[in-house]
């Protein structure tokens, strides 16, 4: 599953691309999310903030992964596709609004079994934060809306069993998948040990 692609985080939450994606750290952490899921939520609230500070650190690599597996819980209107195109959207197009953009998907995630936030919330939301129009704009860009069917068709052709899977990797290539009992940080420091 690490070789998906994804969106490579540096620091202060500015997505990263071509020769800049390719950081060195001993650790890196790939998370596979889904913006409609509330475990993800739970995660980015718990660990968001001391994992983007490891990153800013150069402790430890991040790369997001915005997938779509519960599509079938917003009522028909594609909402996980939706929210993941607008995130591969920001980093492509306001890289630097990557993070916090981030963030507020997961802080006004809707409720399972609700429509989700409309076309015009999340370009709204994505605006209040300082995204520019021309990129809100491209949201529904079928090239998004690719990125998000292929990585999730890897990811669960790759044994994905749900969201949020968080895969952390060590120096020596070892791979252990985090289970929530202790903080990302805790996780990291006890791999870095072995």
């Amino acid at each position: 599953m690490i070789q998906i692609p994804g969106i490579t985080v540096g620091p202060e939450g500015k997505a990263l691309s071509g020769a800049a994606a390719k950081t060195e750290t001993t650790t890196r952490v790939d998370a596979f999310v889904d913006y409609m899921c509330p475990y993800c939520r739970h995660f980015e609230r718990d660990n968001g903030a001391e994992l983007q500070a490891l990153v800013d650190r150069g402790i430890t690599s991040l790369v997001m992964h915005p997938i779509s597996i519960l599509d079938r819980l917003s009522l028909g209107t594609m909402y996980s596709t939706r929210a993941a195109a607008a995130a591969y959207a920001v980093a492509a197009g306001s890289p630097e609004h990557f993070g916090a953009f981030n963030s507020a998907l997961c802080r006004d995630q809707p409720r399972e079994g609700t429509e989700g936030l409309s076309d015009a919330d999340l370009a709204h939301l994505a605006e209040s934060i300082g995204v520019e129009k021309a990129v809100t704009h491209t949201f529904a860009d079928p090239k998004f809306i690719s990125m998000v069917e292929d990585a999730t068709n890897l990811a669960i052709n790759g044994g994905l069993q749900g969201t949020p899977t968080v895969l952390l990797t060590g120096h020596h290539r070892q791979t252990f998948q985090w289970d929530g009992s202790e903080s990302i940080g805790e996780a990291l420091g006890s791999m870095a040990a072995r």
